[in-house]
């Protein structure tokens, strides 16, 4: 019996510890890893000589030395992988959008290297190897391979549980290419196949008749037993990080930050009032400043917000095209962990699109792996004076939602709506919430001790809730506002669009999506150098309703030597200076509803400036 026992445990325990030894030194800082990698590769050569050497002997040492050189020459293609020095030509995430096989062609292209490396290594230990009667090294290779291949394929297509925390920082842009789902249909072949190998050479291990294959068949099928083991960890609500809970302990440890998310429907003045947070970040000395990060969500795929906030003393990372409530529900959580992981951020500013789900992106923050490290969460949501009367009238589900989720209100623009108007609307808004903080400002100004203490919310995860009963209960109430049902997220949401929904783009105009409140989103670029008063007419067309009701249309645009960046919010258009980064891209976006696509493209394209020559 010793004979089966004692080669399964030291299987089980070299497997064990040499996949903690790789977790533990790819969490450590990456000065190291050239040394790391450096070891690796002479214990992959010293491994490549030691198979050579005992393939032709048949002792039970033989067998033993034999699986650990082949065990640890396959260390080197997990480490040479994680620590990212082979791995593919691709080192971004898949776009949002993207499925099928060219989601699957960009999968290939994240690890195209390594695979090939795997292949050349294979070969070489086989062709070293080739003929001679002690082959163990060779097969737990070849089972190693199998193991990675078929989890790999797995958490592709779709698996429960993804065990996210073992991929290093440096390459969480994986993360865009796993799948979460209860099963997937290669998962039951992946198991009897496992199944099927291990059993065979569990059999050949009993009916063995020297030590030797004893040894080697109960290396091997202990080495399929541990597959099978690593699928059902796949799929099985199991502990399986605790297993390495040591490797794990080399990962710098997580800090916590506060969050703030500026909220208000489209128009209502969040960019600016984000530029003018980060100016006030931004003034506090230097030795005292903390780490701000700002997520910007547009409701295209051409964003313009993050290059406003560009600039401002603080990281911009823009999630583009659609509501945030679909961009952002399965998604944020990863974004947060690769933001975290590459910025170390003491403060993170969110600003989602002006129909973006507030409740459902503050239930994405109370999620267990985040809400940990969320020092505290601030909700302002943005009001425009002079629009809210009529936006109230016709989205009141939205905007009861979006004014009962916040600690502070500010009513901006004010200076451009009668005494009158303003108190009604800041009643309105006390009546929705009479514990929110109401502030009145113009061009986002406010007083910067709204920031101090008071904006965090005591319970989001509760009134996120109620206000989305309160939404849903309201939304059959509307015309515009009907539920999206996902089958791949379970996402139901009263201003969400699925990027499953495909719709066809060219460089000249994209229709980004239409989302639940009916407005839909178009798209140009402004490749000519515009004249300003050419530009200058076509947004006061468009605030007059030329192009359809635009609720909000925003655009860079280059004018004599400089650039300005326009803007048409609450049926008023301005165009002011802006200071372009070298690389910026002239576009403009306009959401609404019944868009004159074809009216604006020729609109733009008129801007041109004509030359005296002409």
């Amino acid at each position: 019996m010793s004979s089966y026992i004692i080669p399964g445990l030291f299987a089980l325990f070299v497997w064990w510890f040499s996949t903690g030894a790789i977790i533990f030194l790819d969490g450590l800082p990456r000065p190291t890893f050239k040394w790391s990698m450096l070891g690796a590769s002479a214990v992959f050569a010293i491994c490549v000589i030691g198979l050579v050497r005992v393939s032709g002997e048949t002792t039970v040492s033989a067998a033993y030395w034999a699986f650990g050189f082949g065990l640890f020459a396959w260390g080197w293609q997990e480490i040479s992988f994680y620590m990212g020095f082979v791995t593919g030509p691709r080192q971004d995430a898949c776009p949002e959008n993207c499925r099928g096989w060219k989601h699957f062609g960009h999968a290939i292209q994240t690890s195209l290297w390594h695979e090939l490396a795997i292949i050349i290594s294979a070969a070489l230990i086989i062709a070293l190897t080739w003929g001679q009667p002690n082959q163990i090294g060779v097969w737990t290779f070849m089972v190693l391979w199998w193991m990675h291949q078929s989890a790999k394929l797995n958490v592709f297509l779709g698996v429960r549980n993804l065990n996210e925390e073992f991929l290093p920082e440096h390459l969480n842009f994986l993360k865009s290419f796993l799948r979460r789902e209860p099963m997937n249909l290669l998962f039951p072949i992946s198991i009897t196949v496992s199944t099927v190998i291990g059993t065979i050479m569990f059999e050949h291990a009993a009916t063995a008749t020297t030590s030797f294959a004893r040894a080697g068949d109960t290396f091997i099928g202990v080495m399929m037993a541990l597959a099978i083991l690593e699928h059902w960890f796949l799929v099985v609500p199991l502990p399986a990080a605790k297993l390495w809970s040591w490797g794990l302990k080399s990962r710098k440890p997580v800090r916590a930050f506060d969050v703030e998310i500026i909220a208000g429907f489209l128009g209502a003045g969040k960019t600016t009032f984000m530029r003018r947070r980060l100016d006030m970040l931004g003034a506090v000395p230097a030795e005292k400043r903390e780490k701000t990060v700002v997520l910007v969500n547009d409701f295209s795929s051409v964003g313009i917000d993050g290059s406003l906030l560009r600039g401002q003393g603080a990281d911009v990372v823009e999630l583009p095209n659609g509501c945030i409530c679909c961009t952002l529900k399965n998604d944020l959580a990863s974004q947060l962990e690769e933001v975290v992981g590459r910025y170390a951020p003491d403060r993170v500013l969110i600003e989602p699109s002006g129909v973006a789900d507030l409740a459902s992106l503050i239930g994405v923050l109370e999620r267990p792996q985040i809400a940990p490290f969320k020092r505290s969460l601030s909700v302002i949501t943005m009001i425009d004076a002079g629009a809210f009367l009529g936006d109230y009238a016709e989205m009141q589900a939205h905007f009861t939602a979006q004014a009962r989720l916040a600690g502070v209100i500010v009513i901006n623009k004010t200076d451009l709506v009668s005494l009158a108007e303003r108190r009604a609307v800041e009643a309105t808004l006390s009546r929705l919430n009479p514990a929110a903080r109401i502030i009145a400002a113009r061009y986002g100004s406010v007083p910067a001790e709204i920031f101090a203490g008071g904006t965090a919310q005591p319970s989001p995860a509760s009134q996120a809730q109620e206000a989305q009963e309160h939404g849903h209960e309201h939304a059959h109430e509307h015309a515009h506002a009907h539920e999206h049902e996902h089958d791949d997220d379970g996402c139901i949401d009263v201003t969400c669009t699925h990027p499953d929904h495909h719709h066809n783009h060219d460089h000249a105009h994209d229709h980004a999506h239409e989302d639940a409140l009916g407005f839909a989103s178009w798209a140009g670029t402004l490749d000519t150098i515009c004249d300003l008063d050419a530009l200058r007419r076509v947004l006061d067309a468009a605030a007059e309703g030329h192009f359809g009701t635009i609720a909000r249309l925003k655009g860079l645009a280059r004018s004599g030597r400089g650039w300005v960046q326009f803007d048409v919010a609450g049926h008023r258009a301005s165009v002011a200076a802006f200071a372009a980064p070298d690389g910026e891209q002239p576009r403009v976006i306009a959401i609404g509803r019944n868009l004159d696509e074809a009216g604006l493209s020729l609109a733009f394209a008129g801007c041109a400036l004509r030359l005296a020559a002409e």
